[in-house]
Parts: structure tokens; C-alpha cells; sequence
């Protein structure tokens, strides 16, 4: 018989730091490299990464941390030209940048922000050659950014990032059913919160154990 499923009590976790953060050989270059911004090239720095594997953990992180202004990309879309003109004030991060559709207000926060010295941070989940917007001089200018992607996670890290999905899920995390999970999943950024989610809303009240953090995932792939 199918686990009964219930809806998993989810507790909005705070926005992090990068002295929050985990930080571990698989994402130590990428958290540097965002971070020293004195070592850019460019004014503007493109961030990439998967579904799943943090990006905008770190772009709220980079924000914080610079006391920048972060936009994602449906509120970016609504600005008009003079709203674009006044983020120059100051850093700004851009999240699932990949979503715009306007070049025109992109490529003016771009050019306005090369004339004031400050920063962008540009967060998406593919490459500039494959967003939405797309225009010669804008293309020209996104080919000049540095560009880092978020590597896959290495098993130090896929250890941390369930522990805090489970924490989130209020499910109490046997070290037997993590060393379970890793070996599992793979080092896959994806599964982490959707494991999590499943595992606590079909449990119900019983605690976690492997044999039956087995039969639910085995159930929900069948």
C-alpha cells in the first residue's frame, strides 16, 4: 500500500551570508571569484547553475554581503527607464536574468553601470548565448563579463545541503538514512529538495529509517 502522503511543514529559511553558507571544494572558486570584485576584468560578472544548485543562495549572498540592490528578473522587467537609471546608485544583482525579454533596459543598466564604476552580478540558470534577450551591442557586452558556473556538488556539500532541506522540513535526519541518501542520489543538486519534500510529507508521524526512506522514493518513482 502506498505511504499515506501529508503536506510537509516547510519553515521559510532567512536569507544567507556566505559566513552561513556551506563552503566546501565545490563551490570555493565560484564563492571567491563572485566575492573579489577588485579582480574583475569587467564590471559586470555572469553567474551559472543548475536548478537546484544554489544560485540564488549566492546572488542574495553576493547582495547582502555589498549591500546591492537584488532584482529578479519579473521585477526588473517592470522597471522603466528611470528606475533603471537610479540602480546605478549602487551594486545591483539581477537573478534569473535568462527570463528578461527586454535587451534595451539590460543593455542601459549595462552601459550606465560601466560609466559609475559600480557592480552587476548576473545570475541565470544557462549561458548568455542562450537568454531571451539578445542585440549586438548587448551581446558584445555580456562577451566581455567573466563568467563562472556552479560546479556539481562534492559529497561534503550534498551533506549540508540535506541536512538544511531536512531542517526546513522539520524531519529529523538519521546519519544512517544521509549516508543512505548521498549514495542514493548522486552528488545532484536537483534531488535535494524534492527527496526532502517527498520523504516528510509521505512519513507522516513514523521516524526515518532507510528501509522506509527506500519504499517511499521506490514508490514515488513507480
Amino acid at each position: 500500500m502506498p505511504p499515506s502522503r501529508q503536506i510537509p511543514l516547510q519553515f521559510p529559511e532567512a536569507s544567507l551570508s556566505f559566513d552561513d553558507m556551506s563552503i566546501t571544494g565545490a563551490n570555493r572558486a565560484v564563492c571567491a571569484a563572485i566575492r573579489t570584485v577588485e579582480r574583475w576584468p569587467y564590471h559586470v560578472f555572469c553567474l551559472i547553475g543548475s536548478e537546484g544548485s544554489g544560485i540564488t543562495t549566492l546572488a542574495r549572498a553576493w547582495a547582502r554581503e555589498r549591500d546591492a540592490t537584488y532584482l529578479t528578473a519579473d521585477e526588473f522587467g517592470k522597471l522603466n527607464l528611470k528606475a533603471i537609471e537610479d540602480l546605478t546608485r549602487k551594486d545591483v544583482v539581477i537573478d534569473d536574468v535568462d527570463q528578461i525579454k527586454r535587451a534595451d533596459g539590460l543593455l542601459m543598466l549595462l552601459s550606465a553601470f560601466k560609466r559609475t564604476g559600480h557592480r552587476v552580478l548576473l545570475a541565470a540558470h544557462s549561458a548568455p548565448a542562450s537568454w531571451h534577450v539578445q542585440s549586438p551591442d548587448l551581446n558584445s557586452r555580456l562577451h566581455a563579463a567573466p563568467l563562472a558556473e556552479i560546479p556539481a556538488p562534492d559529497e561534503e556539500l550534498m551533506r549540508a545541503r540535506l541536512k538544511r532541506a531536512f531542517a526546513r522540513s522539520v524531519l529529523e535526519l538519521p546519519d544512517s538514512v544521509e549516508d543512505y541518501l548521498v549514495t542514493r542520489l548522486g552528488l545532484d543538486y536537483s534531488l535535494i529538495e524534492h527527496s526532502a519534500e517527498i520523504l516528510a510529507g509521505a512519513s507522516g508521524e513514523r521516524p526515518l529509517t532507510i528501509p522506509l526512506a527506500r519504499e517511499i522514493l521506490e514508490e514515488e518513482q513507480s
